[in-house]
């Protein structure tokens, strides 16, 4: 019965600026970045995340031509892309390196999104990186994978989440 218990790490505090848009998080990230090579600071999980967010961000403008950022307003936008993206891996199964990439991206994308939104905190599990809000652990990765692999997940399932985490957070964002 292990193997059906996760164990919830620590929560990540934010080190960053969520609120700032993306060119100046890419601008802080570098500057972080380059004192993790110097080691001044230890790499950390957010560091990672908001790197692969950002990397998505790029991704999105320079294959579908979608200005993305992280406010609520791109989450549609963040569905359609990923229902191409499945689309294309049915035609085309993606390696196993590919598909994590993938799943890395969208995953520091959306929990960007949720952050900077809703409030919380990434937070270290057993099972990869989550999000937590309020004290509701989301484990996106997981779905998102569940999205990619063709396994019937809708890539809806992100408005899903986000709405359920959003009455947790108590925010009335529309």
């Amino acid at each position: 019965m292990d193997e059906l218990n996760i164990e919830i790490g620590g929560v990540i505090e934010n080190t960053f600026d969520y609120s700032l848009p993306p060119k100046e998080l890419d601008k802080q990230l570098s500057e972080r970045m380059s004192k993790v090579k110097s080691g001044e600071v230890k790499p950390t999980h957010e560091l990672s995340m908001l790197g692969y967010a950002l990397d998505f961000i790029d991704f999105a403008q320079q294959t579908v031509n979608i200005e993305m950022n992280f406010d609520e307003e791109n989450l549609a936008d963040l569905c359609e892309i990923l229902g191409a993206i499945k689309e294309s891996f049915a035609q085309e199964p993606p390696t196993n390196e590919i598909l994590a990439s993938y799943v890395k991206a969208v995953t520091g994308f959306f929990g960007v999104m949720i952050i900077k939104n809703l409030g919380g905190n990434w937070v270290e599990t057993s099972v990869g990186i989550s999000v937590t809000v309020n004290g509701t652990t989301a484990f996106i990765s997981n779905r998102i994978a569940g999205i990619f692999s063709g396994n019937g997940e809708d890539e809806n399932v992100l408005t899903e989440i986000y709405d359920q985490l959003r009455k947790q957070s108590g925010t009335t964002n529309a």
